[in-house]
């Protein structure tokens, strides 16, 4: 097997599935709860199939996307009322204690405030009516006025090992830091749009009791392929060497393609390119 096969991926912000008569009301709810804003709004189908679409970007390349199709989507869609998935989209804030109790006393369900990867707090927050998932990690360096600041992704994985060198030989990802006395590594891909950055992403132990299988989250990190024709030949490799690959969805002839896989856990990734 030859990782000349796997273009270089860039990290490209995280696609958030919002059920279509929801759509305004989760503009809504992170603006009141997260302070984020509306950068750009379309009325664009993510598949041709699709009979209507809405997308829209908010803060940090997070993007809101609703779609009515009659058919089912080989790449644009979320489970939902099934298991929680084990990626937890992180945002690093200053104080995390004044935010969860802010939460808690406005009604939005949290977690309860525990330690996790870097040796710092987090809690787990469920936003909108729909109940998707997004972590606070405390970060004393964020100036009170930044609000929610990009951190890392966090992956629960069963075998940290052979989780790394799946990462590393699929996806190109680099170890950064391999902290195994604390049970987790931190890996990395470039940024889309800023090639000089890095994204990072923390492969930890599963929780004790966590579900292992397909996950199809609403939360779902975007890796993005440069090259058009790079991008269908890395589908190709990926299933060639028995990972289970999505449909490519999207507009095969010219436009926005998207695919999908799982790592060895059900974590889902999600691939586009233009």
């Amino acid at each position: 097997m030859t990782t000349l096969a796997v273009p270089k991926l860039f990290f490209d912000g995280s696609v958030i599935d919002v059920l279509w008569d929801n759509h305004e009301e989760a503009i809504r709810w992170y603006r009141q709860y997260m302070s984020w804003e509306v950068g750009q709004q379309e009325s664009w189908k993510p598949d041709p199939r699709c009979t209507q679409g809405r997308m829209t970007r908010l803060n940090w390349g997070t993007w809101l996307i609703s779609s009515l199709s009659s058919v089912r989507l080989p790449h644009h869609y979320a489970e939902r009322g099934t298991v929680e998935s084990n990626i937890r989209l992180c945002w690093r804030t200053r104080n995390l204690k004044r935010l969860h109790s802010h939460y808690s006393s406005s009604g939005v369900r949290v977690s309860n405030i525990y330690k996790g990867p870097g040796n710092t707090t987090y809690f787990d927050f469920w936003a909108t009516c729909e109940g998707i998932r997004f972590t606070a990690q405390e970060d004393q360096r964020i100036q009170q006025d930044e609000g929610f600041v990009p951190s890392w992704i966090r992956l629960g994985v069963s075998d940290l090992t052979q989780s790394i060198e799946w990462y590393c030989t699929y996806l190109g990802m680099q170890v950064e830091n391999e902290w195994s006395k604390d049970g987790y590594a931190v890996m990395s891909l470039y940024l889309n749009h800023q090639p000089d950055h890095k994204s990072l992403w923390v492969l930890e132990p599963l929780t004790e009791g966590a579900y292992i299988g397909k996950v199809d989250g609403a939360v779902q990190p975007v890796c993005w392929v440069a090259g058009r024709e790079d991008f269908f030949n890395y589908q190709t490799f990926l299933s060639g060497s028995g990972i289970e690959t999505s449909e490519i969805g999207g507009f095969l002839t010219k436009g926005l393609v998207s695919f999908h896989i799982y790592d060895p856990d059900g974590n889902r990734l999600n691939f586009s390119s233009m």
